[in-house]
């Protein structure tokens, strides 16, 4: 009959005469012995909490425990309350799949008990692989329903019913999708985003009860879906907050710079329809990606006119032509300082002075910008519809790719140019700026 780690653990701790914790490798705890001696503040912290706090995990990054392939003997560290401690990495050819955990304050465990330990944990890194595939044909099981639950599947209601009957989500709430998107920067540290995503959005879901919330994880991003009463729900907001705060100190922790751009899908009244606000999750993921002003968090229910923004963005090939006279500019690399003074301009409601500003012009410079525009754009800046028309035309283009200023999504009112003197221009040569790539975007998943 083959031992669980319960028992196996109980028995190696017996065997040696002193507690024993067991960790993954994310340093969850997964199971412990009886504790019949004294313990400091970490391991009581640990086995309250079920995991590591972030203090601790910083402080045994630097002993290389990613890497031992050996027991390793680790200081007391007074200042987060740690007693003297030998840690034994827990292998399966030789990949490592957790820690065993013993006090050691007095420095009275010896070579032979720990070499018995190295060994016992052989077996205990069997028995770990063992339960984490079976777990892992669960979860995929688990994902494959997550995934036609979140499609426009006619096998979407039946997904609805095996995952409310299972228990995943309280039968009778209201739901709402979470779409988190991890963006690397260029010049930053690379981690693996799903290792650091996957045990923090854990850590996350262990905060509220099993009913309360579904998460699929994904290479660089991860989706959750809520339970709620609705789109005024208070609980969305501080759950969203809290995820949020969860996975940035888990970024920070692994020495990662990426940012997070959130989307907030609409509330929906029940499970079968929840792929509806997985559309607009990840509709509100490219708007605070691409659109200037709305910020990192960004809420279907509360994006106004960008709503009609991304829904013309997402028509793909059957984009309308929102303003005629605009599209042979959006094609024309030269044009771009012209698009980006106009949008900075409708930006701020047509106020000359801050536009001016803004992009450290010369008032005349700024006319001059403008009324060339006019020209090659047949418009009238003085139409209030058709300054509509320009304003909404360029924010679908940057939606699809189609204008990609050079200053990227920053705010505007945020967009400041080296201090000096404003630009002024000859009215006979406007400014040309290097075009900035075009890329389209896929705005579904």
């Amino acid at each position: 009959m083959e031992l669980t780690l319960q028992q196996l653990l109980d028995a190696l701790a017996e065997r040696v005469k002193r507690p024993a914790v067991l960790e993954d490798r994310f340093m969850r705890l997964v199971a412990y012995s009886a504790h019949d001696q004294a313990i400091d503040g970490v391991r009581e912290d640990s086995i309250l909490r079920r995991h590591a706090s972030r203090e601790v995990k910083n402080w045994l990054t630097d002993f290389g425990l990613a890497t031992a392939r050996r027991p390793v003997r680790l200081p007391a560290n007074p200042e987060l309350n740690m007693l003297a401690r030998v840690c034994v990495p827990v292998l399966y050819k030789e990949k490592v799949l957790g820690y065993l955990w013993f006090v050691d304050a007095d420095s009275t465990m010896s070579s032979t008990d720990i070499e018995f330990c190295t060994h016992e944990a052989a077996e205990i890194g069997a028995q770990l692989h063992r339960e984490s595939v079976a777990s892992l044909f669960s979860s995929v099981r688990l994902a494959d329903v997550m995934h036609t639950l979140l499609s426009d599947s006619p096998l979407a209601g039946e997904a609805a019913q095996s995952l409310k009957e299972a228990g995943y989500i309280a039968s009778d709430s209201g739901v709402v999708s979470v779409v988190v998107q991890a963006i690397q920067h260029p010049h930053g540290a690379v981690v693996d985003l799903e290792d650091v995503i996957s045990p923090a959005v854990a850590d996350f879901c262990q905060l509220l009860r099993r009913d309360q919330v579904l998460d699929l994880i994904r290479k660089d991003h991860c989706v959750l879906i809520l339970s709620c009463s609705g789109d005024d729900d208070p609980r969305i907001g501080k759950r969203v907050d809290m995820l949020v705060q969860v996975l940035r100190s888990a970024l920070a922790a692994a020495g990662s710079s990426a940012s997070l751009m959130v989307g907030v899908g609409g509330a929906r009244p029940c499970l079968e329809d929840v792929h509806q606000s997985f559309h607009e999750a990840w509709m509100s993921v490219k708007a605070a990606t691409l659109l200037a002003g709305v910020g990192d968090v960004v809420y279907w229910s509360r994006l106004g006119i960008h709503q009609l923004v991304v829904k013309l963005a997402s028509l793909g090939e059957q984009v309308p032509v929102v303003h005629r006279g605009l599209g042979a500019l959006l094609d024309d690399p030269d044009a771009l300082p012209l698009l980006e003074t106009l949008e900075t301009y409708l930006d701020v409601a047509g106020n000359a002075q801050l536009t001016a500003e803004l992009l450290n012009l010369h008032r005349t410079s700024l006319y001059y910008r403008l009324q060339r525009l006019e020209q090659l754009a047949q418009t009238d800046l003085k139409d209030g519809v058709e300054r509509l028309a320009l304003h909404l035309a360029l924010k679908v283009a940057r939606m699809t790719g189609q204008y990609a200023p050079r200053h990227g999504r920053s705010d505007t009112r945020e967009r400041r140019h080296p201090a000096g003197q404003p630009r002024q221009e000859s009215p006979a040569a406007p400014a040309q700026g290097a075009p900035a790539p075009r890329q389209r975007v896929a705005l579904t998943r």
